[in-house]
């Protein structure tokens, strides 16, 4: 096998690894959005056990795009390649934090004048959104396209639009103990939408070479 052949294997398995990380992300995060909506203490505790795989995963995505540039010196759009891989996995390293703190937060609280979580709907579908925006951002990996990139940042807005709705309502009608973790979940969920947009980021980057700023 030629050099150039065996090198663009190892980047598409970066790629791969990107892609594997980001599914099992995904998926914690609609654990946690479950555990939320059905007030499971068991799957959300599954959520926090599972969070240290993941940061396993991040580590091998570094170790891995470390080893590229050591050995084969990459340029261009070579080295965007493995620098957005190693960007990427820390955005979904911060994702999985905030499933990680949601499912947490379901679990239990040390406020003892807290109850059970209950979450309204709103909530559950802001979470919802949210993981879709990460879905289409990995499926734009996977697949090598930039179409989807304009729909993503069409529902951003949707997201930003529905999370300060639900802050209102929230703080309007809920008692303080309550408030403060669900409106700390909202966060976690928006902050969901603002990782996928910089991985966003980092798709444009290594297509063309162009460094935008998504969120505004």
């Amino acid at each position: 096998m030629r050099p150039r052949e065996h090198f663009d294997q190892e980047l598409d398995a970066l790629r791969k690894q990107v892609v594997e990380m980001g599914r099992a992300v995904s998926a914690a995060l609609e654990q946690a959005i479950a555990a939320l909506e059905r007030g499971d203490v068991e799957l959300a505790k599954a959520v926090v056990a599972g969070d240290a795989a993941l940061n396993v995963a991040k580590g091998a995505i570094e170790q891995q795009a470390i080893n590229l540039i050591a050995t084969q010196q990459p340029v261009a759009r070579d080295l965007r390649r493995i620098v957005a891989a190693m960007a990427m996995s820390y955005e979904l390293e911060r994702i999985a934090d905030y499933a990680k703190s949601t499912a947490k937060m379901v679990a239990g609280s040390p406020d003892p004048n807290r109850g059970p979580l209950v979450a309204p709907n709103e909530l559950v579908t802001l979470g919802k959104t949210a993981r879709a925006n990460l879905d289409r951002i990995l499926a734009a990996l996977e697949n090598g396209g930039t179409d989807v990139i304009k729909d993503i940042i069409a529902h951003e807005d949707e997201i930003d639009h529905e999370y300060k709705q639900l802050k209102r309502a929230l703080v309007a009608k809920l008692t303080p103990p309550e408030t403060a973790d669900l409106l700390f979940i909202a966060h976690n969920f928006e902050r969901v939408s603002d990782r996928a947009l910089n991985m966003a980021e980092k798709i444009i980057f290594t297509t063309s070479g162009d460094q935008v700023e998504l969120n505004d």
